[in-house]
């Protein structure tokens, strides 16, 4: 088959499906459509359009990611500073403060309680968590009690700390900053070591 006659079953096949390059769009990548006499013709335009897009949607992609970073190296400066000044405390009280300081300017966090389970909120801790180590999500209505200055929060974090019957918890305002799906490796290895502080002290 000569060539002019693939083109020109290019050509029909083309005109018979207008919006080829529509369900088709990476082929125009792939393609070579300048002319140095007629300049850009559409497909041209529609070539360079495709790649501003691609180019915008990877600038989107790398902030995305930069912003990712600079917050889990906040969130590790945070947990390693509380961490060392944990082990410097000399009795479970001292922790608690050295908690609650160390988050109070954390971004998405109104409120940080370290609890000993005292009686008036056992029952409704042990409800949220049921038999999990850990809950994260919407604040279930029995927490109410538990945030004296967070009486609007939208979603909490508790962390159930093996044998010492404490809960570390967590406050949001905003509804979707805790959920199940959040990545908690940094928080897990804290976790760790303010278990073994805890248990050396008791």
């Amino acid at each position: 088959m000569k060539q002019t006659d693939q083109e020109q079953q290019v050509c029909d096949y083309l005109k018979r499906n207008p919006d080829f390059f529509q369900h088709h769009p990476y082929v125009l990548l792939e393609l070579e459509l300048f002319s140095k006499s007629q300049g850009l013709p559409n497909l041209a335009l529609q070539q360079l359009r495709l790649l501003r897009e691609q180019n915008q949607a990877l600038k989107q992609q790398l902030s995305g990611m930069a912003k990712i970073a600079h917050s889990n190296e906040q969130i590790f400066k945070t947990l390693s500073d509380c961490q060392r000044q944990i082990w410097q405390a000399s009795s479970l009280n001292e922790i608690s403060k050295v908690i609650q300081t160390a988050f109070a300017n954390t971004p998405n966090i109104s409120a940080t309680e370290l609890l000993f389970q005292p009686e008036q909120v056992t029952q409704a801790l042990n409800t949220t968590l049921e038999d999990k180590t850990q809950y994260l999500g919407r604040t279930p209505k029995q927490l109410d009690s538990v945030w004296e200055k967070a009486p609007s929060t939208g979603s909490v974090a508790l962390y159930q700390l093996d044998d010492s019957e404490a809960v570390l918890a967590f406050a949001s305002d905003n509804p979707a900053h805790f959920c199940p799906n959040n990545d908690d490796l940094l928080m897990q290895e804290f976790l760790a070591g303010l278990k073994l502080r805890i248990a050396a002290l008791g």
